[in-house]
């Protein structure tokens, strides 16, 4: 974690398993320098059983930042815990859907007539992105979308093995601006995921003011879901109801991420558990920002600054 300013504090948020030889090497180098440590649910159902390696991360971190209803079922007994997701600081002013089409009009990010949709819904080739992305709910209530409303609906990033969809489109992955304007041209963004601890992308469509159509069973983001934002729904069998009547209007999800979430809002809320954990951090500070690792053998990795 950083102040504003980008100076580097003391502390390091572990966000997934430390797997690789790599990550390891890096942790014993942070161990080494007095760094502390706090968790951040970012990947799957980390920490939890089946989501995690052999260490202890209990041991590990001091506190957790967290997006579980249940925590106790995945977290740690010990140490302090705050409801914040690294997606709470998605940033508005950064993820504004009048610079996009600013820079539509400047040519280069006009969102070409293929991608156009009503409905757009982000999943990922990955195996664990398709896991935590929920392709086979998503193929079928795409599929009755499809046939029941005859919206216009695309599937970004769609899996490899993915099968085609009679009146649904599949792209590869595009570029994270290219992506934004897919989504802010849309009516909804359509989010089945179960195992998504820390959905990025439902905060950003979010702050481009798109409705969202989320999963009730959805680890991470189901805090962001109330009658400003969109609704959820339970399965196939009600996803059409659910779509029609978010696309019925009258949300406003920008104005309500924007005066509940964001950098500074999410940062002030960190920095006051980790001053009750660490009374040397600056008086100057108000909130906390956060970056990735700066080890070049890490830039990927499982550690956030």
């Amino acid at each position: 974690m950083t102040g504003p300013g980008g100076d580097e504090l003391p502390w390091v948020l572990v966000r997934a398993p430390i797997v690789t030889r790599a990550h390891h090497l890096r942790l014993a180098e942070l161990v080494r320098a007095g760094t502390r440590f706090a968790g951040a649910t970012s990947y799957l159902g980390f920490p939890g059983a089946r989501w995690r390696d052999e260490r202890d991360y209990g041991l590990l971190c001091e506190a957790w930042l967290h997006c579980f209803r249940d925590p106790d079922r995945f977290l740690p007994p010990a140490g302090p815990r705050l409801l914040t997701s690294e997606s709470d600081f998605t940033d508005p002013l950064r993820v504004d859907p009048e610079r996009l089409a600013g820079a539509s009009g400047a040519g280069g990010m006009a969102t070409a007539p293929r991608l156009a949709a009503d409905v757009v819904h982000v999943s990922g080739r990955e195996p664990w992105r398709t896991e935590a992305k929920n392709w086979p709910l998503a193929a079928r209530c795409l599929h009755r979308l499809a046939r029941e409303t005859g919206l216009r609906i695309l599937v970004v990033d769609a899996p490899a093995e993915a099968e085609p969809i009679r009146g649904v489109r599949l792209v590869g992955p595009l570029p994270w601006r290219q992506l934004l304007a897919v989504i802010a041209g849309a009516r909804c963004l359509f989010v089945p995921a179960v195992l998504d601890a820390s959905p990025r992308v439902l905060a950003e469509a979010l702050c481009l003011d798109v409705p969202v159509v989320v999963n009730r069973e959805i680890l991470g983001g189901w805090q962001y879901v109330n009658p400003f934002t969109g609704a959820f729904f339970d399965g196939e069998d009600d996803v059409v109801k659910t779509v029609r009547a978010v696309l019925g209007g009258g949300q406003r999800p920008r104005a309500w991420f924007s005066a509940h979430h964001g950098p500074a809002r999410a940062g002030a809320r960190v920095l006051r558990l980790l001053r009750t954990l660490d009374d040397s951090l600056p008086d100057r500070l108000f909130h906390v920002l956060l970056s990735p690792d700066r080890s070049s053998a890490v830039r990927t990795g499982p550690a956030t600054r």
